[in-house]
């Protein structure tokens, strides 16, 4: 499972507000549209009119899978862990692939609700909403 550099320029927005404890997506400023992974135009209308728009986070689980088998000796004490692709609230258009914590496998279904977790490093992981 590779990760994001975060030192990468493009996303070093995202990795701002994460260390802020916010989670943000680029946001079109002409079509004000929001659009995942940061491009230096809007894939939708072409503006380069492009700044960081911080989100509650609060999102749905529109698809996850199991990891059940370390490709990478480093996440063989991780096992199974779980990636999930969530959609956001208040970023319409954005689906994130993401970690997903403090949930069995056997617990996970589509369209259940998740919240972000800030880490010091900068990552942000997701956990199951509260009602």
């Amino acid at each position: 499972m590779d990760e994001i550099d975060i030192k990468a320029p493009e996303f070093a927005g995202f990795f701002e507000a994460a260390r802020q404890g916010a989670l943000a997506f680029p946001k079109c400023g002409s079509c004000r549209r929001f659009h995942w992974y940061p491009m230096k135009a809007c894939p939708h209308c072409r503006s380069r009119d492009i700044a960081w728009q911080k989100v509650e986070g609060t999102g749905t689980v529109f698809s996850w899978t199991a990891v059940r088998h370390a490709f990478d000796p480093a996440y063989k004490e991780r096992l199974p862990y779980i990636v999930a692709l969530l959609e956001f609230d208040d970023a319409p258009g954005i689906r994130l692939v993401t970690n997903v914590e403090e949930v069995a496998p056997e617990a996970m279904r589509i369209g259940d609700r998740m919240r972000p977790r800030f880490h010091d490093s900068g990552k942000v992981t997701f956990h199951p909403a509260q009602a």
